[in-house]
């Protein structure tokens, strides 16, 4: 199994393994997909759908204002292959986006709220796979 940093609108990012790179685009992706380097390093990528207009707001993801909206992964780069994340990679990652965000619709002013994600350990706990058909 190869890691990879899952991250939702609304929720903290989680480590998840998957037997391919192909698979774990196909399944947390929403449609096309295109990679980016946000965090200044070659080694380090985000994958996120080519179509943001449509999907809900997500998080803000560095300090020259890219903003991300729908579920994205945050992965290993070998050149332009996609591989998985070390432990310590997959750590700091989700450590730098640890708290949700939410948009402040009344003024569009970025970097977004930062908010308490839904504490699933009381009631009813969502799963991953449950989310994707909401």
């Amino acid at each position: 199994m190869t890691r990879y940093l899952i991250v939702e609108s609304g929720y903290c990012p989680y480590q998840a393994g998957f037997a391919s790179s192909a698979e774990a685009v196909a399944q947390v992706v929403e449609g096309d997909y295109q990679i980016l380097k946000p965090f200044g390093t070659p080694k380090i990528g985000l994958i996120c759908s080519c179509e943001q207009s449509r999907l809900k707001y997500n998080r803000q993801i560095n300090d020259d204002g890219l903003t991300i909206r729908g579920r994205f992964l945050i992965c290993g780069l070998n050149g332009d292959k996609i591989v998985g994340l070390s432990k310590e990679q997959a750590d700091r990652y989700s450590r730098l986006l640890f708290l949700p965000q939410v948009e402040d619709m009344r003024s569009g002013d970025f970097p977004a709220a930062k908010i308490r994600p839904p504490d699933e350990r009381f009631g009813s706990k969502i799963s991953f796979w449950e989310r994707l058909s909401r």
